[in-house]
């Protein structure tokens, strides 16, 4: 009878401290942008108009304070996009559902999470403003190591699969890794990488191996405006093996300017150097003239794949958040010169992370106490 009691004394201990730890998760994100692009004067972009909001609703369960499985819809509409005579009830449907491990130290995914998760900063040579709206989950892994002492240091390494092998589809996937470390005065140095594997498909044969990597330095401060001052390269290595199966390595140098006060941004990225997209218009099949560029192997933005050796980009606008984070607005005009011309685009988004916890009841096994 005593040896009972002391298991059930056990067991009684063992799940308050457990489930009183567990939580159930409601939360939703809410985004919607206006992006329109005037680059008719521009050689290396096009003008067009995008218009469209996302809203993810998500629930799960957090326990033990570090470990959480979540499961969620990516729902999508493009304003105006019809189909024929019948308008789509949505433009696109994407499911949610990863599992992650988190720390002050540690962070691991796995799973379809969204691309929020990572911490890096990676330029528009990797990823473009529309890459990051429209392609906002990743499919995979991803790991990151954070420092207490320092919370700006950190470097973390992410598995994206992005296609799988088909007749219309390529089998590709997306390895990133980002690190940072900070030091006295505000000073920092860091990196970004990417490696991106774009596959052949049943229709077309081809394989190309595309790397970007981006080291630099900078500095923040304080001159009653905040400033932060970058200084970087972009090492592009790539080949298209049914081009001509030769490395291909274009670089550059970038220095970028921020500066801020009262949630004002001016913000100025100027490239100097060559085409880092170089298989953007080569041509991946000779019968059926499909491109590499057509087909996905380049997320960052096409102003990247300059000819003229300089792209200037500068955003002049309002960013800031409201409510404890909660609401993000942006706004503001951005101006692109790529050696051929000036262009314009404005761009409006708002942006709404909700998330509560609600604590469950204590259980020992199956049964509530």
């Amino acid at each position: 009878m005593a040896l009972k009691k002391r298991i059930l004394t056990l067991c009684f201990a063992a799940t308050v401290t457990g489930a009183s730890a567990q939580q159930i998760i409601a939360g939703a994100d809410f985004a919607t942008r206006f992006d329109n692009r005037e680059y008719a004067g521009n050689t290396f972009n096009q003008p067009l108009t995008l218009f469209s909001a996302r809203l993810t609703p998500r629930v799960g369960v957090e326990w033990m304070k570090k470990n959480r499985l979540v499961v969620g819809v990516e729902l999508l509409q493009n304003f105006g996009q019809h189909n024929g005579a019948r308008e789509p009830f949505l433009s696109d449907v994407k499911p949610l559902m990863y599992y992650r491990f988190k720390t002050d130290h540690v962070q691991a995914n796995a799973g379809i999470f969204g691309r929020d998760e990572l911490a890096g900063d990676y330029s528009t040579a990797f990823f473009s403003d529309s890459t990051v709206f429209y392609h906002n989950r990743l499919s995979g892994f991803l790991g990151r190591y954070r420092s207490t002492e320092r919370p700006d240091t950190y470097v973390e390494l992410a598995l994206d699969w992005e296609g799988m092998l088909g007749e219309e589809t390529r089998e590709k996937f997306r390895i990133l890794s980002a690190g940072r470390y900070t030091f006295g005065g505000g000073g920092y140095f860091g990196y970004a990488f990417s490696l991106f594997h774009f596959a052949m498909s049943e229709r077309v044969d081809n394989v190309s191996d595309n790397l970007l990597l981006n080291p630099y330095v900078g500095w923040k401060f304080d001159a009653y405006f905040d400033f932060d001052v970058r200084a970087g390269m972009l090492f592009a290595p790539q080949r298209g093996r049914s081009v001509d199966n030769s490395w291909k390595k274009p670089c550059g140098g970038q220095l970028d300017i921020v500066i801020r006060k009262w949630g004002i941004k001016l913000e100025n990225n100027l490239y100097v150097g060559g085409n880092l997209q170089p298989l953007r218009h080569a041509v991946a099949d000779p019968e059926t003239g499909l491109t590499y560029g057509t087909d996905g192997l380049y997320a960052g933005d096409s102003f990247y794949a300059t000819t003229e050796h300089i792209y200037n980009r500068t955003w002049l606008g309002y960013d800031n958040s409201f409510f404890n984070g909660t609401l993000t607005i942006a706004a503001g005009m951005v101006f692109h010169y790529d050696g051929t011309g000036m262009g314009t685009q404005q761009v409006v988004q708002l942006s709404v992370n909700l998330e509560k916890l609600f604590r469950t009841g204590t259980k020992c096994g199956n049964k509530e106490m």
